[in-house]
């Protein structure tokens, strides 16, 4: 088997996180068959939403490499007293974003902390914005 860098462990450990998270407060979430850009697939009721998780350490927060289709960001800061991949997933804090208020522009993270009001918000039956591009 080949080794699994720190970056995947890290990055896979948000993945995670994040489908326990939304399985808390009543989202079923999983990866696509194919990775095609987006990370998960959360479904709660008939609404769908592809969801980016970056996942990220220490005190600096960027938000980068984002797909061209997604609706949720989900930020993933991982235990800010772990030491490489040792991590306790009670201190680690998940945030999520719609597109339109990442292009709006992020101040401060701690409102887009995730809670039952805030999934319910971001998977209420009103479509999301999936922009394309369109031929002609």
């Amino acid at each position: 088997m080949n080794p699994l860098s720190e970056n995947i462990t890290k990055g896979t450990f948000g993945e995670l996180l994040v489908q326990i998270r939304l399985l808390q407060y009543g989202v079923q979430a999983a990866p696509p068959l194919k990775d095609s850009g987006n990370d998960l697939i959360g479904v709660k009721g008939e609404s769908f939403r592809a969801i980016q998780v970056k996942t990220r350490t220490g005190d600096r927060i960027q938000i980068n490499d984002l797909p061209h289709l997604y609706h949720i960001i989900a930020l993933v800061v991982l235990d800010p007293y772990g030491e490489g991949v040792t991590v306790s997933l009670d201190r680690c804090r998940v945030f999520l974003i719609s597109r339109d208020e990442y292009e709006r522009g992020i101040n401060d993270f701690e409102e887009y902390e995730i809670s039952q009001d805030r999934v319910d918000e971001l998977f209420s039956l009103q479509r999301p914005r999936f922009e394309m591009a369109r031929a002609g």
